[in-house]
């Protein structure tokens, strides 16, 4: 059974570790390559006291990106109610203008689904 048929609701966060766990057994075995490739901002302290921030990765990126059996996959995590933020529908726009695929993935059954099935055409998660 799928987590999404039960009532036990993760945070995304926690299925982003689930799903980067089963990836990284993957590309241990030498079956994918794959990177965590979020976006955010980091703050870093300097010795005199001052914040400085950082801005990571670019808007709207999927959190998981993923080179597997020659396909460019972008794996956005959400939970059962997420959605999408428009710099990300328009990722997921560009990425598929340009040959990649792209999934909104809920929980680690979706991974799994995508990656047993990433031949066909008709792949809809």
């Amino acid at each position: 059974m799928k987590i999404k048929d039960s009532k036990i609701q993760l945070k995304e966060s926690q299925i982003q570790k689930q799903v980067i766990n089963y990836l990284s057994l993957l590309e241990n075995t030498g079956r994918l390559f794959f990177f965590r490739a979020g976006s955010g901002f980091i703050k870093i302290s300097n010795t005199k006291g001052k914040d400085r921030f950082f801005k990571t990765g670019k808007a709207g990126c999927p959190d998981i990106v993923c080179c597997y059996k020659g396909y460019f996959l972008g794996l956005e995590i959400k939970t059962q109610k997420g959605k999408q933020s428009n710099h990300q529908k328009n990722v997921q726009k560009r990425i598929e203008q340009n040959g990649g695929k792209y999934f909104i993935v809920r929980d680690i059954n979706d991974v799994e689904y995508i990656l047993e099935n990433i031949n066909r055409n008709d792949l809809i998660v």
